[in-house]
This record gives C-alpha cells, sequence and structure tokens, in this order.
C-alpha cells in the first residue's frame, strides 16, 4: 500500500497484548507519520499492567475509563468516540485499529466511507467477517496472542459469533480451499482478458476479497515471494516479466 501522510494509532488494551507494541508501532511507521497514539483501558486493572511501560516507552496518551457495571463495552465506546473526535477535528488519512474486538467493525466501516484508509491489527483468532473490514488486516506475532481472562463470579462469557476465526497458516496448507479457487478465478479470469495476470492486479483484487492476504501475514516480505509460496498452488501457469525484468505476471502453460 502507498506511504499516507497522517496516521492515528488506536489500541485496545484489553484485546491486544503488551507484547504487540513494537510490532504495531513498526508495522504502523509504514503507512505514514504517526501523529496520534491512544491507548485505551481501565488501567486499575491487573490485567493491562504490562502496557504501562509501553504507553511511556511510544510516547502514547493513555485513556482511563473505569468498568462502571459488568459486561459493558465501555472501552469500545471510549475509542469509537475518541475515533470519531479524531476524524473531525485532526488531518488524518489513516487510522489503526489494534484491537480484536468485532464490535469496532461499524467504526470501520463509518471511517472508510468517508475514504479514510483502516488497517487492522489483531491475533489470528479474529473474527473474519471484522477482518475484511479493513482496507488491510495485518495479524500480531501469534505468540503474543492475548490469552482470554476468566470470567467474574457470577458473569457470562461474552459469547463470540460463530463465524470459524482464521487458522494460522502453515508452511503445508497457507491457504484454504476457497482462497484457491478464487485465486485461481482471478488469475483465469485476467489472463482470459489479457493474455497475462500481473502480480500486482492479483495482490489487489485479492486483497479486495481477503484484507489479511497481506504477504507479511504469510511470513514474506514482498508479494513476489508470496507467489514463489503459493507456487504449489499454481501449477498450471508460468512466470514471466517484462523486458526490464522488473514487472512479473502469470501465463497459462501450454498443454502438451
Amino acid at each position: 500500500m502507498e506511504k499516507i501522510n497522517n496516521v492515528a494509532v488506536l489500541i485496545d488494551a484489553e484485546n491486544v497484548p503488551s507484547s504487540s507494541a513494537k510490532q504495531i508501532f513498526d508495522e504502523a511507521s509504514n503507512y505514514g507519520n504517526i501523529v496520534v497514539k491512544r491507548i485505551f483501558a481501565d488501567w486499575s486493572k491487573a490485567a493491562v499492567k504490562g502496557w504501562k511501560e509501553e504507553v511511556n516507552r511510544f510516547s502514547m496518551t493513555a485513556e482511563q475509563q473505569f468498568e462502571v457495571q459488568p459486561r459493558k463495552n465501555t472501552i469500545d465506546i471510549a475509542l469509537i468516540i475518541q475515533a470519531l473526535i479524531i476524524l473531525f477535528e485532526k488531518d488524518i488519512d489513516a487510522f489503526i485499529i489494534a484491537a480484536g474486538d468485532s464490535d469496532y467493525t461499524r467504526l470501520v466501516r463509518e471511517l472508510r466511507e468517508r475514504d479514510k484508509t483502516v488497517i487492522g491489527m489483531g491475533g489470528r483468532s479474529v473474527n473474519q467477517n471484522f477482518v475484511n473490514a479493513f482496507n488491510e488486516f495485518i495479524y500480531l506475532d501469534a505468540n503474543a496472542e492475548v490469552k482470554p481472562a476468566a470470567p467474574a463470579k457470577g458473569r457470562k462469557e461474552k459469547v463470540q459469533p460463530a463465524e470459524k476465526a482464521q487458522p494460522a497458516p502453515s508452511q503445508e496448507e497457507i491457504l484454504d480451499n476457497k482462497r484457491k479457487s478464487d485465486l485461481h478465478n482471478i488469475i483465469d479470469r485476467m489472463i482470459d482478458n489479457s493474455g497475462k495476470a500481473y502480480y500486482s492486479q492479483i495482490s489487489s483484487e485479492m486483497k479486495q476479497k481477503y484484507s489479511d492476504f497481506v504477504p507479511k501475514n504469510f511470513g514474506c516480505n514482498s508479494f513476489k515471494k508470496l507467489m514463489e509460496k503459493l507456487t504449489p498452488y499454481l501449477k498450471k501457469y508460468s512466470i514471466g516479466t517484462d523486458a526490464a525484468g522488473t514487472t512479473m505476471y502469470l501465463y497459462r502453460r501450454e498443454q502438451r
């Protein structure tokens, strides 16, 4: 994605582990100048104490929101309100929301409708519908996953939507059957139209369907490397390059 001018980073500290702080800001800096850094929590809770050191390290503004009543989404509401204030009061091009809660889906839609780029960050257990609401979604390191806290006495755990969680990609099987099918359909349509399926076009169209179709989510630092990793699924195609050797594309192998 092209570099963007001004970036706001909003973190739900109760859904994201403090061990992800460096990754969040390393990734955020790739999109432009970070002018807003806000982190939200009930700081009286022991569960978020690990974030306190990171708040100072990354010069974040810590927003305090006490949990007035159990099971009320007070942190979510506080983050959403601040996001809308930032939207209308500051010159921000992109919002980065680090959270694992699909309650933010409507916020993401509202920001995108106002022509803002919205990048999501969270664990691989995040609901896939939430993931696909973003322009891009970057998975935080698997070893930094938040372990759900045991519910307080007399308090029921929040039931998550029935949508299946996105499994972590493995070396043996990094795409599920639906994504394999969509990838082939996109490539075939491009080749039918022009004889070639350019890497940049494949990347763009797959990301429109799956916002987490980002090389770094598959352990790759470029789309070229990702395509190399997907080679076992692309046996009916050959790789071509332009005369300068910089633009890569696929074309169908000749049938023998």
